[in-house]
C-alpha cells in the first residue's frame, strides 16, 4: 500500500480503498487517522476491514494498540498522543484553536452527512457510490451495498441533513466547502505555512471530494475554488508520496 509504514505495533482497520483513489481507504476518519499518523511519524500496519461491527464501536476505522481496541478517530488520536508524547499543536493562537475545533466539527458532523447522501443516497451520486462495494465478495456484495444504502438513509434522516430536499443539502455542503475555502485562502496549509493536526481532517474530507468520481454540483463547486485541489495536491505529496 502507497505510503505505509509497517512493522509499528498500532493496527489499524478500515474501509478498503475504491474508486482508484490515490489513497489507501475511501474513509474520511480512516485517512484522517493515517494522515495523523504519518505527520507524527509514528509506525503503524493498515488492515483492510470492511465490516464495521468488528470494532469496538461497531465503526471504522479503529485500531489495536497494547493489546487493547480503541475506536473514534478523535479518542484514538488523543490515546496516542499520550502513548507517544506527541504535545500537538502548542504554538496555536486561542483563534487558531477555536478554528480548528469548528472546522472539524463542521467537516466530521455536517459536511459528512452531505458528502454520503451525495456519494450513496441521490440516485446521481449512487451510480457511483455503489462502486464503494466492489471490494467485497461476489456473493454479498448485492446485499450489503443494499442493506448499507438502506441503513444510510435513515441515518441521515435522523441525523438531521436527509430531512431536506437536494437542493437544500447541495447548498448546505457549498456554504460548508466555502467555508473551508475562505478559511484556507492561499496559505499552504489550513493554519498557515506549516501543518497542524487540523490539516488531517481537511485533507481526509477534502481528498475525497477531490477524487471521488462524482458528477455532482458539489463536486464541481469543490473544483471552482483551485485552493482546493491544489491543497489536497499539496498534502498528497508532503505524506502519500
Amino acid at each position: 500500500m502507497v505510503g505505509i509504514r509497517a512493522g509499528g505495533a498500532i493496527e489499524l482497520y478500515t474501509f478498503g480503498p475504491a474508486w482508484a483513489l490515490p489513497v489507501p481507504t475511501a474513509s474520511p476518519f480512516g485517512l484522517k487517522l493515517i494522515t495523523w499518523l504519518k505527520m507524527h511519524g509514528i509506525p503503524f500496519e493498515l488492515r483492510i476491514e470492511n465490516n464495521p461491527g468488528k470494532g469496538p464501536k461497531k465503526k471504522c476505522p479503529w485500531i489495536v494498540a497494547d493489546g487493547q481496541a480503541i475506536g473514534d478517530s478523535e479518542i484514538i488520536i488523543d490515546r496516542l498522543r499520550r502513548r507517544h508524547g506527541v504535545e500537538g499543536d502548542g504554538a496555536l493562537s486561542m483563534g487558531q484553536r477555536a478554528t480548528d475545533v469548528a472546522l472539524r466539527r463542521m467537516l466530521e458532523e455536517h459536511y459528512h452527512q452531505v458528502w454520503e447522501y451525495e456519494v450513496f443516497i441521490h440516485d446521481d451520486g449512487w451510480r457511483r457510490g455503489r462502486e464503494f462495494f466492489d471490494q467485497l465478495p461476489p456473493g454479498v456484495r448485492v446485499l450489503v451495498r443494499n442493506l448499507a444504502r438502506s441503513g444510510l438513509r435513515k441515518q441521515l434522516y435522523a441525523r438531521g441533513v436527509g430531512r431536506h430536499d437536494r437542493e437544500q443539502i447541495l447548498a448546505m455542503g457549498k456554504a460548508d466547502l466555502d467555508s473551508v475555502a475562505g478559511i484556507l485562502g492561499d496559505q499552504p496549509f489550513v493554519l498557515g505555512d506549516a501543518p497542524t493536526d487540523l490539516d488531517a481532517t481537511v485533507f481526509a474530507f477534502m481528498a475525497l471530494t477531490c477524487w471521488t468520481p462524482l458528477d455532482s454540483p458539489l463536486w464541481a463547486h469543490f473544483h471552482a475554488h483551485a485552493t482546493l485541489p491544489a491543497y489536497c495536491e499539496r498534502m498528497l505529496q508532503k505524506y502519500y508520496r
